[in-house]
């Protein structure tokens, strides 16, 4: 039988349990109780961080109500104690104005009483705050580090991945290949067709380019008209191949106004990272492709020469 709990905007619909929805229950806190919900609502704001704060709701939570294993799921978030399939559960949906902030399950192996949902539920209420206010944090990163007009990760999201990535492929021992890519006389688009143009030619290209890379490959919007791929565990050579099929694919985009159709082009430089080399040498050295692309006509790749050994 679904229950529903208001508790301000907040609402849990517990979805499966024992619970009789008809029944008034009030419950007498023992002292041990008292005392997690007296810490409990200033420990759960010590972090935005939400599998953090899902760790310390567990931690305090887990001595009074007895779960064996503790279940929230959320957009990605998944924390999970244990994978022993039990008897019984309790299954709430947590909701706040309308949104929703996740489903939490606790199991364990007997049944659960009314008193011991009731307690669950009070606890909860004090849970669906700290939720959303991590939900929120997390949508903030999220934003800070997106193009708001292409939707790819913006120049401070490629900074972090690039750290990251070349750290990786030094410990795996594995290729890295870095890929920049610009637009051809992007300044005659908005010249000639206004920037609204301008902007659908940057959104065109953006879905253009994630049609074309692998799972694994991540694009970046690193500024005005220039692109950045991280392609990871991918020499030069197999990086020309994506690169080649990226460039002919725009190459035969049109675009449109509303009056008028339009073209464009992209020009790309490559590079692969070497022995010793840091992310920033390692732009530096694509992005010198990308000037010898340009210089040559535009519309063409050019991978950058390996390192000479001293």
């Amino acid at each position: 039988m679904e229950h529903q709990i208001h508790s301000g905007t907040a609402k849990l619909t517990l979805l499966e349990g024992g619970r009789n929805a008809n029944q008034n229950i009030e419950t007498t806190k023992t002292e041990t109780t008292a005392k997690v919900f007296a810490r409990l609502p200033s420990i759960l704001q010590t972090t935005l961080m939400l599998e953090e704060l899902l760790a310390l709701f567990q931690e305090q939570t887990q001595g009074i109500l007895g779960f064996d294993s503790f279940h929230f799921l959320h957009q990605g978030v998944c924390q999970v104690d244990s994978d022993k399939a039990h008897h019984h559960r309790c299954h709430y949906k947590l909701e706040m104005n309308g949104s929703y902030l996740g489903d939490l399950t606790l199991t364990r192996r007997h049944k659960f009483t009314d008193n011991d949902i009731k307690l669950l539920e009070d606890l909860l209420c004090l849970l669906v705050y700290p939720i959303r206010n991590c939900l929120l944090y997390r949508q903030a990163l999220a934003s800070a580090l997106k193009d708001s007009l292409t939707g790819l990760g913006n120049r401070a999201a490629y900074e972090s991945s690039l750290t990251r990535e070349v750290d990786l492929a030094r410990r795996h021992n594995q290729d890295l290949t870095l890929v920049i890519l610009d637009i051809d006389n992007f300044k005659a688009i908005n010249d000639n067709y206004g920037h609204n143009s301008g902007d659908r030619a940057l959104k065109v290209l953006a879905d253009t380019i994630i049609q074309t890379l692998r799972l694994s490959d991540v694009a970046y919007r690193f500024g005005g008209e220039e692109f950045v791929l991280l392609l990871n565990n991918t020499n030069s050579e197999s990086a020309s191949i994506v690169a080649e099929r990226i460039r002919i694919a725009v190459s035969e985009i049109l675009c449109h106004d509303g009056k008028r159709s339009f073209g464009f082009t992209v020009s790309l430089g490559i590079a692969q990272l070497q022995a010793e080399e840091q992310g920033y040498h390692l732009f530096e050295r694509a992005d010198m492709a990308l000037y010898q692309a340009k210089q040559t006509g535009r519309n063409v790749t050019v991978c950058a020469p390996a390192i000479a050994e001293a």
